[in-house]
């Protein structure tokens, strides 16, 4: 092995114990504030407030360990991921696909535009009671509700990342004799894949929050309808619980879609001159 050789691998070998050490310090400082804001929260129980405005973190756990072996639960909790994964998968398909023409003819989308933005600053909570007027307490409502809340960050992603694809890179495929699907294939889908990648990525806990926003204004089912019954019978532990599996539920989405990140790393990064690589 060449001196050169034996200096790289030092500097890899190097740069892979500072990532290690800097991930046990991230998790130890994860688990650190975990555990300090559970034993606040214990201490605080009884003493600073009452437990019935904030529970105990044992009465919690209690409640969280019989869902955990409850049939019932199990199927409200299919009942909120089935409609959210029929609302995102709804809301960002539809965004897509809307999104794709109106981008390629400005002057379409610059018609409709205001139209969208009018739409889009119309709060989606306001809607709730209409699409349930509309559609029922059932599971059409919920679908319709998380679909709306991912529509519009889709669509929007989606021009905004076709938008931003240099004019000369399509004029130069054009040129060299592409039509109108290489031109999509190979310029415009790989500019807005990014934009999208990152919509999705927001969108995905959006669609839970639209899906149990639903199951908060009128349902007999779901995570959301469990929650909004523990409030009816003053159950602060039971509130709390279900608050605490629903964000359990948006952080493991999340992780899942983390991955996607990886996608965007073709793009090289823009550094300003002069700009210091860290």
């Amino acid at each position: 092995m060449s001196a050169g050789e034996r200096v790289l691998g030092e500097q890899v070998a190097r740069h892979a114990r500072r990532r290690r050490a800097r991930r046990a310090v991230v998790w130890a400082g994860r688990i650190g504030l975990a555990a300090g804001a559970v034993v606040a929260w214990d201490l605080a129980s009884g003493t600073l407030v009452r437990p019935f405005f904030v529970s105990t973190p044992s009465a919690v756990a209690e409640r969280l360990a019989e869902w955990a072996v409850s049939a019932d639960f199990w199927f409200h909790a299919r009942f909120t991921l089935t409609s959210t994964a029929l609302g995102f998968l709804a809301g960002a398909l539809l965004g897509v696909l809307l999104a794709w023409p109106l981008a390629l003819r400005r002057v379409a989308y610059r018609v409709v535009e205001p139209y969208f933005l009018i739409a889009y600053s119309v709060p989606a909570v306001a809607l709730g009671p209409v699409f349930i007027l509309w559609f029922g307490i059932g599971l059409a409502p919920k679908i319709v509700l998380a679909a709306y809340f991912v529509f519009f960050v889709v669509f929007i992603n989606t021009v905004e990342g076709i938008r931003q694809v240099p004019q000369g890179l399509i004029d130069v495929t054009r040129v060299l004799g592409g039509d109108r699907w290489v031109t999509m294939r190979s310029v415009l889908l790989p500019g807005a894949l990014p934009y999208v990648l990152a919509a999705f990525r927001v969108t995905l806990p959006a669609a839970m929050i639209g899906a149990v926003v639903g199951e908060f204004i009128a349902s007999n089912r779901g995570i959301g309808y469990l929650t909004r019954a523990a409030a009816g019978r003053y159950q602060t532990a039971g509130v709390i619980a279900g608050t605490i599996v629903l964000a359990a539920i948006v952080l493991l989405l999340s992780l899942a879609l983390r991955p996607l990140s990886r996608v965007l790393r073709w793009r090289p990064e823009v550094r300003l001159r002069g700009e210091e690589v860290s």
